[in-house]
């Protein structure tokens, strides 16, 4: 799940084709949490490892969604993060503080985060 070099800086150079190509096929799987949850395992991880990409660029380089250019394909970062650990939450079942969840893995990471979730005891 943790995103390599090589697509951190395609993801910093490139991010809407490469979210383009990365997301496009599950679309309709990121309308809401039980959408992301309903994916295969590996599926979700793809999508974990782009939105730690996303987490990271966004952190260390100020590259998100641009608010005011309308044909931005681009889920913004925090969205794509929380829509990740609510559908990781959805897809286990288990009861925990998501918000606080989301918040964390700003700082700590998505990976550290999604592991934590699907090791929860149910």
């Amino acid at each position: 799940m943790i995103p390599d070099d090589a697509l951190i800086a395609l993801a910093r150079e490139h991010p809407r084709g490469t979210e383009r190509r990365t997301l496009l096929p599950v679309r309709g799987a990121l309308q809401n949490p039980a959408g992301y949850a309903a994916l295969p395992e590996p599926q979700r991880d793809a999508i974990v490892r782009w939105a730690e990409a996303r987490r990271r660029i966004h952190r260390d380089d100020a590259v998100d969604a641009d608010r005011a250019n309308l044909a931005d394909p681009l889920i913004p970062e925090a969205r794509l993060r929380a829509l990740v650990v609510e559908g990781e939450i959805a897809a286990t079942g288990i009861a925990v503080d998501g918000a606080a969840l989301v918040e964390r893995a700003y700082s700590e990471g998505l990976p550290a985060i999604v592991r934590e979730i699907r090791r929860a005891p149910r």
